[in-house]
């Protein structure tokens, strides 16, 4: 267990830059993802693949906004095994979303 005084450093501000980053790279790969979707034509396929692209990257800014506001606090809580299992199913999700798109 932690100490009431303990100084964390810098530790938490690195986390919350690797969140930072992280949600930058599922943008960039969303919109990667999108562009080739609709370069392919506007079939239904590809509007389900562009829905499903957005929504994912949404659900992955939403857990990634949370984390890093709990991270403000000087002695932050750990992060959550669901909050882990979802941020892990979005990057899974965007993965299968490219793969389908790239098809």
């Amino acid at each position: 267990m932690a100490e009431a005084g303990r100084d964390p450093g810098l530790q938490p501000e690195r986390t919350r830059l690797a969140w930072r980053r992280t949600t930058l790279t599922c943008a960039v790969v969303g919109v990667l993802g999108l562009r080739q979707a609709l370069r392919d034509g506007p079939g239904a396929g590809a509007l389900a693949a562009v829905v499903l692209i957005v929504l994912v990257w949404l659900v992955f800014l939403g857990v990634a906004h949370r984390r890093m506001r709990h991270l403000a606090v000087p002695l932050p809580a750990v992060l959550g095994v669901r909050s882990a299992g979802v941020a892990a199913a979005c990057a899974v999700a965007l993965v299968v979303c490219g793969v389908a798109v790239l098809m």
